[in-house]
């Protein structure tokens, strides 16, 4: 095995122990348990209302959005956060010592959000199964497909972690300033609510974004045909949907390594050691 590839299971197995840890934790399982509970009460008490102009519930529409927004979260907001905490506690500036340092760390990253999103669909998605009607009218394909577009989404978003990361120079201004960007990137997405209905310069900024691409295409293969008519120009667009977050997944595959190379360049002792006593003067 040559030295990317050894550097790449390496980060595979960090990314497993340090989900494996997490779900060990008790108050990483209490937030997993309350923002499940949190979005299955929304769903619950949407169940009887339907989107207008459609025989589809309100549930339905939203499921599909709550799960892009879980994915975007956990694959932007989440990967931004470690990423900051890890650059103040000295974890980037090793990466300029180990061979093929920043493939290792990216893909391990990309492990441990893929478990912990896989988990927090389970979930979800098993209470929801019961109460949410019209949910996968397709069974088995439909459920397919939405694995195929949570994969392909995680990809997508995550060059917005790595960007946001590399901005905010540390876990309190991603926390911060981050959550702000987050929030109007999922505002304009058209997760709560469809798109079309929005005005035509929040649909052209949703249409930017890979979050919106992926509720549109998770809602393709979770909801009936019918839902299609709530939908910009009627349509599913699955080739376009496939397209651009496969254009935002091969970007953030190319970006990722260089945004960790360039940060990890920056890093020295002084710099670190600087940062951390600047942390331990706010404790």
């Amino acid at each position: 095995m040559n030295a990317a590839g050894y550097a790449m299971r390496c980060g595979v197995r960090r990314g497993r122990i340090e989900f494996m840890n997490s779900v060990r934790a008790g108050q990483d399982i209490a937030y997993y348990v309350i923002v499940s509970v949190v979005l299955l009460v929304v769903l619950w008490l949407n169940r009887n209302g339907t989107v207008p102009g459609t025989d589809v519930s309100v549930a339905a529409f939203m499921l599909p959005g709550l799960l892009a927004l879980q994915v975007a979260f956990a694959g932007a907001f989440g990967v931004a956060t470690v990423l900051a905490t890890e650059r103040e506690d000295g974890t980037l500036l090793r990466l300029k010592a180990v061979p093929y340092g920043t493939v290792g760390y990216v893909s391990g990253q990309l492990t441990r959000v893929l478990l912990e999103i896989a988990f927090s669909m389970v979930l979800v998605l098993v209470p929801a199964a019961f109460f949410v009607p019209g949910l996968m009218a397709d069974g088995f394909w439909a459920a397919l497909g939405a694995v195929g577009y949570l994969i392909l989404g995680l990809f997508a978003v995550l060059p917005l972690g790595f960007i946001i990361g590399s901005v905010f120079k540390n876990p309190r201004s991603v926390g911060g300033w981050g959550m702000l960007v987050m929030g109007a990137v999922v505002w304009v997405s058209g997760i709560f609510s469809p798109l079309a209905t929005m005005a035509t310069w929040v649909q052209i900024l949703g249409q930017l974004t890979p979050t919106y691409w992926l509720g549109l295409g998770l809602r393709s293969t979770l909801l009936p045909e019918s839902a299609v008519v709530a939908e910009i120009g009627g349509s599913w667009r699955t080739l376009l949907t496939i397209g651009v977050l496969l254009i935002w997944a091969i970007g953030g595959l190319i970006l990722a390594p260089m945004l960790l190379r360039r940060m990890a360049r920056r890093e020295s002792g002084s710099s670190v050691a600087a940062r951390r006593e600047k942390a331990l003067q706010r404790v």
